[in-house]
This record gives C-alpha cells, structure tokens and sequence, in this order.
C-alpha cells in the first residue's frame, strides 16, 4: 500500500511539474512577444567620412553622396545616410545640391529618400542665382528626374516666394508644381 501511495505521489508530482512547465512557456511566449517592426536589419557595411559616386554604363556620374557615416544593407539594395550632401548631375547645366539630416539611397532602383530639414539648391544657368527649397521630406526619382513631396514646401529664389503643401518638381525643366495651399510672391 506504502509502494502505490509512493508512485501516486511521485505520478502526482510530474504531472504538475508538466502542467507548471507548459504554464511557464505560454507565459513567457506573451512576454517575450517580438514585433518585427521593432527588429532593427544589421547592416552589411558601415562607412565612415565617406563619397559614394553613381555613375551610369558608360562610366558618367549620375550623382554624388558625401556623409560623414553611411551603412550598406546588400539584401535590399539600400544605403542609409547621415547629414547627406548630394549632387545631383544635369546634362549641360549646373548640378542640383541637396542636403537633409538623413536620407536612404535606393541605388539600384535609382530612387533616394531624404528627411529632416531637406533643403535643395537648383540653377537652370550658370550665371543665375540659387533657387532655394525647403521640405521636410522629399522623394527623388532620379530616372524620371523627378522630385516629389506631401510635406510643406518653401521655395525662394531672390526676393520672390512660393510655398504651400505637397509638390512635383521636374528637375530636367525647373519646373516646380505645389498641389495645395499655395502661396506666393513675384519680383522681378
């Protein structure tokens, strides 16, 4: 009788201790839960003080990238960078000039990405003045020379002005589209 009370309790024994181990895993799933948006992609490389140089086929800068840090993602064809100082090169004009607090570079889709305090220099000639751009965000698609932004838009060029909300910018023509709230001043 001593013997089966023995088994029963030692039989009792595992079993709690399955039921107890199970509620632990279950519990420790819930609070372990990872999100993968909160999972931050090492990058492949890391570049300090850095010029990336894109050219096309026959060896001709497209464009140029200076920061003081950038990283290399391989899989996804990205490089990500800091203060970013672009120039963005034109047939037979002078060369865009952007610079933002951060940008991502799609280089192999030709696309780049920049934001915080983005601002653009532009000239059709060489012996015009600067025209100014201010965004906060701004999407570059460099084979359509294409520039495009929701964000609030601010543009200066001498003592003339035209801001509002969202914009397409050909950077082939110079020509500059503000979609809303626009606002403006010319002086000649």
């Amino acid at each position: 009788m001593n013997y089966i009370k023995k088994n029963i309790f030692n039989l009792f024994i595992v079993i709690l201790g399955f039921v107890l181990a199970l509620s632990i895993n279950n519990k420790a799933e819930d609070v372990l839960g990872i999100n993968s948006s909160d999972i931050k992609t090492m990058p492949d490389n890391l570049f300090n003080k850095v010029k990336y140089i894109a050219m096309d086929n026959n060896g001709i800068p497209l464009y140029t990238v200076s920061s003081p840090k950038m990283k290399q993602f391989y899989k996804s064809e990205i490089i990500e960078a800091d203060s970013p100082n672009i120039l963005l090169f034109r047939d037979n004009k002078p060369p865009t000039k952007i610079v933002a607090q951060s940008g991502s570079i799609a280089y192999k889709r030709k696309n780049i990405k920049l934001f915080g305090d983005v601002n653009m220099y532009f000239k059709e000639k060489p012996d015009e003045p600067f025209l100014k751009l201010n965004t906060e965000e701004i999407y570059i698609y460099l084979n359509e020379q294409l520039a495009v932004t929701d964000s609030n838009v601010y543009i200066k060029k001498n003592n003339s002005f035209l801001n509002g909300k969202g914009m397409k910018s050909s950077l082939l023509k110079g020509e500059f589209i503000i979609f809303d709230e626009t606002r403006g001043k010319h002086v000649q």
